[in-house]
């Protein structure tokens, strides 16, 4: 049985370990000699930093409660704290939440729940003050916390497996032989077209990047002037709409003789403008893979690079 088989063989067994899994999938990782698939592995295995953007399947909303007390020993236990009473600012980060806990830690989470106690409590820091009285008339927030429940952690082992069987399924279509010891243990494979097929089955696209997307050497399909296929890869990056109507405006108002060299004023200030939301949260993206995103797209619209 080859490697790849003994992984897929693995990831369709629901009693088999997602950590053992992993740790083959790291040495396939080292023998096709691609970074962003040993990344994402070691991601997955020992959790995501803060300066790492996470995966789609691993971002959504958090549920908030708190314990409440009013007069005369009345109050309220356990209550729901409606996202509309939190400042919009704070509010993006429970309902965007960045689930970056291990494979492990999720498991151990999932064990408890066997013996109920699997939710997945989330710190609020100092919401409980902020709310006060603001949630129910005449009652003050004592204390708050936010939390999700099992489903969103089971769906994100399912996902981790699912990716690791689409990936490996389309590596051995392609080339067979790959993760074998020899003298060419890629299979003939070349890096970059492995980089494609883990974008498109692990981030559900060739240009969704994360993380340490600056090392990866995929290509762009965006032709030359050709806002629409830049619009296109941009959109699969979760560029927002107007943030794309801005751009389109800045290069259409500038003329670049030699973009090799540099960017024009307006557009060098809407990439600084992006890099500033990927850094605060508001664009779900890796700092780093943003500003290789960006400078890589756009010299593409200008008909530079790869």
């Amino acid at each position: 049985m080859t490697l790849l088989e003994e992984i897929q063989t693995a990831t369709v067994d629901a009693n088999s370990d997602l950590g053992t899994i992993l740790r083959k999938c790291k040495l396939l990782a080292a023998r096709l000699d691609n970074k962003p698939f040993q990344d994402w592995l070691t991601w997955e295995a020992n959790g995501y930093p803060e300066v790492v953007g996470v995966p789609d399947y691993r971002v959504w909303s958090l549920e908030l409660k708190g314990h409440f007390t009013g007069y005369g020993g009345s109050g309220l236990q356990y209550a729901p704290i409606p996202m509309v009473v939190i400042p919009e600012k704070t509010r993006k980060f429970y309902q965007k939440w960045q689930c970056r806990q291990s494979v492990a830690a999720i498991e151990a989470i999932l064990d408890k729940s066997k013996s109920g106690g699997g939710t997945l409590h989330v710190s609020t820091g100092d919401l409980a003050l902020m709310l006060g009285e603001k949630v129910y008339q005449e009652m003050n927030c004592l204390q708050a916390w936010a939390e999700c429940g099992e489903g969103h952690l089971v769906e994100v082992l399912n996902s981790v497996r699912n990716r690791i069987l689409d990936f490996t399924l389309a590596i051995q279509k392609e080339a067979p032989g790959a993760g074998e010891t020899g003298q060419d243990s890629s299979g003939g494979m070349k890096t970059e077209r492995v980089s494609q097929i883990f974008y498109t089955t692990v981030y559900g696209g060739a240009a969704n990047l994360v993380g340490t997307a600056n090392d990866s050497t995929i290509t762009f399909n965006i032709g030359t002037k050709d806002f629409q296929s830049l619009q296109q890869v941009l959109e699969q990056n979760g560029v927002q709409k107007a943030d794309l109507i801005e751009l389109k405006g800045a290069l259409e108002s500038e003329v670049v003789k030699n973009p090799s060299e540099g960017f024009g004023p307006k557009v060098s200030a809407w990439i600084a403008k992006m890099m500033q939301k990927a850094a605060n949260g508001s664009w779900q993206i890796g700092l780093g893979a943003a500003g290789n995103l960006l400078a890589r797209v756009i010299a593409k619209y200008y008909g530079v690079g790869d």
